[in-house]
């Protein structure tokens, strides 16, 4: 189906207009999606409207400056979703020369402005749509970073042998991560989408990587994006591997979590999420089922039995993480589901 919104942009001038002529007979729900989502966080939206965003990587050529910007304007119109999150892919050099001790000492610090043709993206896309939506840059925990230049292995080799090189790498990467984010403040950014990862299963086998390496990056980061806005999406990601527990993000900042579907093996609902974080969450379909590829009738029918069977005004409509070969029609009919929901 198309997209039954429909919206006049502006670019050109750097304004973009909502007029949402989605045909909704409720005058309570505002055409603002800033205010739905205020009064979704606040408790207060009419719950005949559930706020709804999927998220897609936009692939080569449409990741850095102008194709970027207007990649991700494009699939906000054609999507309707509430918020626009910024896709991160801006990423650190690969480290060489880990398999010696040399190589983990002569470690230099990439730039604190590192992450500055990111914020060029964010700024454009702040000045063309910040009026009338929350522009929520994606922020890449920083072992998510870590990853990047050092990989999975060369981590787990730092962890165990070389501690102290390693937390001064995360120190540079999280150092850049808060410049990016106090740059984004600066320029009217009023929330972000907040990842994390390495508190799965498969490090248990080394002892404390989680307390030392993960959650104090963690809270520095997150704790910098929470300072002074009001839109955050905590976002616990099983990508790359599964949890058992997820009490351990429970004083993660955030006014909305977005949390796996499965934990220690069993199936970890949206109710739960809720009764754990005490926040509204954002969730209900698996990144790997029916959003890819089960027909449009069968979308819109799991939306109202989500919204039917979840805590009431505590669900925003989403994936458990990025939807990227989802068709278009199947997010479209879940976001305009969850818009009509009565």
């Amino acid at each position: 189906m198309k997209s039954l919104a429909k919206y006049f942009i502006a670019i050109s001038v750097g304004v973009l207009t909502l007029a949402s002529c989605s045909g909704s007979s409720n005058s309570s729900i505002p055409a603002n999606k800033k205010e739905v989502m205020d009064r979704f966080v606040a408790g207060t939206l009419d719950p005949s409207y559930a706020p709804a965003a999927f998220f897609i990587h936009f692939g080569r050529g449409k990741t850095v400056g102008e194709a970027a910007v207007q990649a991700q304007l494009e699939y906000l119109v054609a999507s309707d979703m509430d918020i626009l999150k910024v896709q991160f892919e801006q990423f650190v050099p690969r480290v060489r020369g880990l398999d010696t001790d040399e190589g983990w000492e002569s470690f230099e610090p990439i730039p604190v402005d590192f992450y500055r043709p990111t914020l060029e993206i964010i700024t454009r896309l702040q000045q063309v749509a910040g009026r009338s939506v929350y522009v929520l840059p994606t922020i890449y925990n920083t072992y998510q970073v870590a990853q990047q230049g050092l990989t999975f292995r060369g981590i787990v080799e730092g962890a165990s042998n070389h501690p102290q090189q390693l937390k001064k790498m995360l120190d540079s990467y999280s150092d850049a991560l808060v410049w990016l984010i106090k740059e984004c403040k600066a320029i009217g950014v009023e929330g972000f989408y907040l990842p994390t990862q390495g508190g799965e299963t498969k490090f248990y086998d080394i002892p404390g990587f989680f307390d030392n390496f993960i959650k104090p990056y963690d809270l520095k980061v997150m704790g910098e994006a929470n300072n002074g806005t009001k839109m955050n999406i905590l976002h616990i990601c099983d990508w790359e591997g599964t949890y058992d527990d997820l009490a351990k993000f429970a004083d993660y900042p955030g006014q909305i979590v977005n949390t796996p579907m499965v934990v220690d093996g069993q199936p970890f609902t949206l109710e739960d999420g809720v009764k754990l974080f005490k926040r509204p969450v954002l969730g209900g379909f698996n990144r790997q089922t029916e959003i890819l590829s089960a027909p449009e009738s069968q979308i819109a029918a799991m939306v109202k039995d989500i919204l039917a069977t979840a805590p009431k005004g505590k669900v925003m409509i989403g994936a458990d993480c990025t939807v990227s070969e989802a068709p278009i029609g199947n997010i479209q009919t879940a976001v305009y589901t969850a818009h009509h929901n009565y």
